[in-house]
């Protein structure tokens, strides 16, 4: 167990920790140990640091997992149940699930880097299914019991399951997580053009795993069209995993960053983007590959930050409009702010700043689009939802100090979309939301701050952004 004070920044070097302790346990036994020998501080859990929201921030004692990693496969019920370590880096618990008997996770995200307890506690997720959060059946935390010992909390039920699932880190120290997986199976893929929103949409029917972009300063569709199927993997498979990370893992972000780093002129991103890169796009080449390999891609090779905001089936269609609208009078081509916001009383502050603001933005990366059944949770994006929800992405490639257009734009799409749509807004990555706007939008967060109070009465495992945007509450004089 190592410690001693430090200083740690995130993926996207948008967050500093500054920890008074650092902890690396071995065990649920150091962890028990840790909690008992700073027991009346303030502790925070990190995984691999892969958000961009103050979640994993921490001011006191921290406590880096990535030790607990093991994974145990058993029969329960009759079905593979695994028992993963909170800090197993996801791309472990799949190579550790297929070695262990061709099993993989019920759903995989974007990427494979962040560790699962990180990726679960703020409802990280993939496309066509519910986030890991949801699966999740029994959840193990290292808390204190009503005496102030320390102890490991077993949660496998009821209203404290569903506060588990997705809890931000303010339940206990998340020890290990249990759900059932899954054998592992074949994912068929192929590119295609969409003129309209409405065509990709329908394509869900024949490819529900199917994730799609809107090109900026063309703003037509792709498709990467995805579906389960039981024919085998198709032989030139690995060609195409070599062209695709060749055109767009690498080739695309190392054209993007120049543009937006050193040259920094909005009328080369916008060619790029609008003529260049489709350019490249190899329509209706069907491929087949196992799960991962087709459903992961190397988003995490270039530093970034992103927004991601979750708007159900039946708003997306405005949402994306007001986007566009939004996005064309930052970069200084409309003359106008977005029609849907200009005469509504609630945003005349919004529309007041965009004045100020037009021409200070070129938004230049594909907008990633991704369909989130709802979840089973209390306060994950998808939770206490009647339609599915669709996940729109906004990501930024400039350095960290060339940011100040886009924080702004985060801001402003969070507010005029929350406002307007009822847009949540990723609990992992750039979020600007306050309490009453997080009580607006989360129909369960009191029953969820209510199992967070009984499981942690003195709020030990919160930190001060928890205590502002989940409790509504300023932050706790340490002890």
């Amino acid at each position: 167990m190592i410690s001693g004070s430090t200083a740690l920044s995130n993926f996207g070097r948008n967050r500093t920790i500054r920890a008074q302790v650092l902890l690396q346990p071995a065990s649920e036994a150091e962890v028990l140990a840790a909690l008992n020998q700073y027991a009346g501080r303030r502790i925070r859990a990190i995984g691999r640091l892969h958000s961009w929201s103050e979640a994993a921030t921490a001011d006191d004692v921290l406590l880096d997992l990535r030790n607990l990693n093991s994974v145990v496969i058993e029969d329960r019920d009759g079905q593979p149940f695994a028992t993963i370590g909170a800090g197993c880096q996801i791309h472990r618990a799949l190579l550790e699930l297929e070695r262990l008997g061709h099993f993989t996770l019920p759903s995989v995200g974007l990427i494979d880097q962040q560790a699962l307890a990180g990726a679960m506690a703020t409802g990280t997720h993939g496309s066509g299914r519910n986030s890991l959060s949801h699966y999740a059946v029994e959840v193990r935390v290292a808390c204190y019991d009503e005496q102030g010992r320390p102890c490991i909390r077993v949660i496998n039920d009821g209203e404290e399951l569903k506060a588990a699932r997705c809890s931000l880190g303010c339940l206990g120290v998340v020890v290990s997580i249990g759900l059932n997986v899954r054998p592992q199976y074949v994912v068929e893929e192929h590119f295609a053009k969409h003129q309209t929103l409405d065509s990709v949409l329908a394509a869900e029917a024949g490819f529900p795993l199917q994730q799609f972009y809107l090109l900026p300063w063309r703003w037509d569709f792709f498709g990467q069209h995805r579906r389960i199927t039981e024919k085998p993997k198709t032989a030139l498979a690995w060609l195409y995993h070599r062209y695709f990370a060749a055109t767009f893992d690498y080739g695309m972000h190392l054209a993007i960053i120049p543009l937006v780093r050193w040259l920094r002129v909005s009328a080369l991103t916008r060619f790029f983007l609008g003529r260049l890169l489709p350019l490249f796009v190899i329509r209706n080449w069907v491929v087949r590959d196992r799960s991962q390999a087709m459903l992961l891609m190397q988003h995490d090779l270039f530093r970034h930050i992103e927004i991601e905001l979750f708007v159900t089936r039946s708003r997306l269609p405005e949402f994306l409009a007001l986007a566009r609208e939004l996005l064309s009078y930052l970069s200084g081509i409309d003359q106008d702010p977005p029609a849907a916001i200009r005469n509504r009383p609630e945003l005349s502050d919004v529309v007041a700043t965009l004045e100020q603001a037009r021409g200070s933005y070129t938004h230049h990366y594909p907008i990633c689009i991704r369909r989130v059944l709802p979840d089973d949770t209390l306060i994950s994006m998808t939770a206490d939802r009647t339609e599915d929800s669709y996940a729109v992405s906004f990501i930024s490639y400039e350095k960290p100090d060339q940011r100040a257009g886009f924080d702004q734009f985060a801001r402003l799409i969070t507010r005029i979309g929350l406002t307007l749509f009822s847009a949540r807004p990723h609990w992992g990555k750039v979020c600007t939301i306050d309490h009453d706007e997080a009580a607006a939008l989360y129909q369960s967060l009191n029953a969820f701050r209510n199992v967070a109070s009984q499981l942690d009465p003195t709020g030990r495992f919160r930190n001060n952004w928890v205590d502002r945007v989940v409790f509504g509450t300023k932050e706790l004089n340490k002890e």
